[in-house]
């Protein structure tokens, strides 16, 4: 079974949301972690398989991951990144509260 590369980057927060991403749409993909000389990963590469190729690029797209077709798959619109980011902290917020709220006598 082939994959092909759909995204790079170095910045773990976006693997993460990736992976949430991949994961809810039931799309199998693995990372691949190109390492410098320090040990940490230099470029992370996000590959899906080959039939799912068109689908896991269209859902990069819809979430602002590439803002166009002919953007490399690197590029990433940052106010949609940003937009998500708060989203995923205020619901983190939101459980804490909830969490404290209620176990906390």
């Amino acid at each position: 079974m082939s994959y092909s590369t759909i995204y790079r980057t170095a910045r773990q927060n976006q693997i993460i949301l990736l992976k949430g991403i991949l994961e809810q749409n039931n799309i199998d993909y693995r990372i691949l972690e190109a390492s410098n000389p320090a040990g940490f990963p230099s470029e992370v590469k996000v590959q899906v398989k080959n039939s799912d190729e068109s689908r896991a690029l269209t859902l990069l797209k819809e979430n602002g991951f590439l803002s166009d077709s002919a953007d490399s798959p690197g590029s990433v619109s940052m106010a949609r990144f940003w937009l998500w980011l708060v989203i995923a902290l205020l619901a983190i917020i939101t459980a804490s509260f909830f969490i404290n709220f209620f176990l906390n006598p």
